[in-house]
Formats: structure tokens, sequence, C-alpha cells
């Protein structure tokens, strides 16, 4: 007969060692109570443990034990644009305000906001400018004294004390009213003497030094000093190389110069108290290409010192 047991089951290799019993309780103590086995398998590991960087806060310490990101950076642009604003730099911080909202719009810049607050700055700053610009334009409104009411006698700031004028006081002398003369005359400050070429000369101009003698200057002067003449108009005669003759020139001149003279003194010649002369060329300065003719007004009783202008006088 043989001494192995049938069928026994193969223990595993790696089974501990039976734990040996506890002893038996002393006497006086309780009986202890039935020993189990414990578990021989290993207990359960710790959950992984994260550790914390100092200065930084547990509660942002994601779940699945990975560091937090790092904050965008700030947007310069968004900043200066608020900061340009507070002064009312419209023209400065409105371009930064847009681009400042361009750069944060994919969010990898922080500071929209602060764009979006100096549009309102501004906003506010062009309200107030208006505001006080519409006031500033009102007219200011001045009260007047109110109308006495009908039926009652205002009283007269004259104190009944004073006494009436003594009537032996003579009346005061009033200056005679000086002679106005007619015309346009010249204002301002006198024109200085100039002596000038004949061809120089222009409408309205007052001349000296005119005389029967052939001269290339004349001396224009103001009006209101002592001279000779005043020209009335210039014009060229018509003409060609030949000369036409001192009758024909004179004649063309005469004809012209009268119509002149009553355009600038205001009435025809033959009714005026004043007179026309002409300066016109010669044979030699025809020969030259001279053809300007002069028309000019002068006053018969002063034909060396007048002293007013003749231009729209009407005498």
């Amino acid at each position: 007969m043989s001494s192995e047991l049938p069928n026994q089951p193969d223990e595993p290799a790696d089974r501990p060692a039976a734990q040996a019993p506890p002893p038996p309780p002393l006497p006086g103590q309780a009986e202890a109570a039935d020993w189990t086995p414990q578990d021989w398998r290993p207990p359960p590991s710790a959950p992984a443990t994260t550790e914390v960087a100092a200065g930084t806060d547990p509660e942002q310490i994601r779940s699945d034990g990975s560091a937090p990101q790092a904050k965008p950076p700030l947007d310069t642009v968004s900043l200066i644009a608020l900061i340009t604003a507070i002064p009312s730099l419209g023209l400065v911080s409105i371009p930064l305000g847009i681009w400042g909202v361009i750069r944060t719009k994919n969010k990898q810049r922080r500071g929209r906001i602060l764009a979006v607050i100096s549009f309102v700055v501004i906003g506010l700053w062009a309200i107030v400018g208006t505001v006080v610009g519409v006031m500033a334009g009102l007219p200011t409104t001045v009260k007047t004294a109110a109308p006495a009411p009908s039926g009652l006698v205002a009283p007269t700031a004259a104190p009944a004390t004073v006494s009436p004028a003594p009537a032996t006081v003579s009346p005061t002398p009033v200056a005679p009213s000086k002679t106005k003369i007619p015309g346009r005359q010249p204002h301002g400050p006198l024109r200085k003497a100039k002596k000038v070429y004949w061809d120089q000369l222009k409408t309205g101009d007052c001349v000296r030094g005119m005389s029967e003698k052939y001269t290339y200057t004349v001396t224009r002067v103001d009006c209101r000093s002592r001279h000779q003449a005043e020209v009335t108009g210039t014009f060229n005669l018509r003409g060609g190389s030949r000369y036409p003759g001192d009758k024909a020139v004179e004649k063309a001149s005469d004809a012209r110069c009268k119509k002149y003279f009553a355009r600038y003194v205001g009435i025809d010649w033959d009714s005026s108290a004043y007179n026309y002369t002409d300066a016109t060329p010669d044979r030699s300065d025809w020969r030259y290409g001279d053809r300007l003719v002069i028309c000019m007004a002068e006053d018969p009783d002063h034909l060396e010192n007048s002293r007013i202008s003749l231009r729209k006088v009407k005498e």
C-alpha cells in the first residue's frame, strides 16, 4: 500500500510561509478572538502625488498632475492706446486702439479690454467738447431795463434843487465848417514825389515840371501837392512807319482826350470850368516807334499850383 496521497494539488512555489499562531492569552486576560490568517497580498499602492513647487497655489495644479499654462503677455499697444486717451489724444489713441483690438483677437495677448476702454474715454472727451462748444456759441442774454408802465411818469434824474442856468451866459461860438472839395480826393499820407518817364504815367497821376521844352522825364506828385496837370487817360495812335503829320496827330488826340476828360471829370469839356491838354509824339518820336498819347486835365486858374484832384468834380 503506497503512502502517496492521490491527486494532491501542486502548491505554488512562491506562496509565503504560514504565520505562526499568536501565543495563548495569559491568565486573567480575555480569550483572544479566533485568529484569521492575514491576506498575503501586498497592500495597494498609494496614489502618485505631485510635488508642488514653492510659491505655487495648489488649487492651480491640474487634476492630471501637469503644470498650468503661462498667462499670455499684456498687449503694449492696447496699454498705450488707453494712456493716450486720457489726455484726449484722439488722433493717436483711436488708431492704437483699433490695432490693439486686432492684435488681441486670437487671445495670444491680453489687454483687449484696455483698447475698448480707450474708445470709451475718447467718446467721453468728444461729448464734453461738443457740450462746451455749444455753450460757448450761445449768445449772451443781456437784460434790459423794463419799460415804464403806461400812465406813469418816470422821475427825472436831475434833483429839484439844481438852479437853472443864468440867462446872461453867452452861447458857445461854433467854428465855421471847412469847405468840402468836390470829387474823389485822395486820402492817407501824401504820395512822395518821383521823377518818371512819360510812358510810366497812369490815369490819376498828377505831374509837374512840364515845359515847352522837350524832356524825357516828368515829376509825379500827390494830387494834394502843387502840380500842373492830372492824367485822365492814355492810348496809342494807329499808323504805319510814315509820320501822318502834326494836324492829323492833333486831330486824333483831341477827339480821344475830350472823351477821357468827360469820363474822368464827370462833365463834358464844353460845360466844364477846367481844360484839357495832351502830350503827343512828334516826327522824330514816330520814327522810333513812339505812338503814345497822354491826355491830361488842368485848372486854368491854377496852372502851376493846383492842389486838388479833378476826378469826378463835375464842374
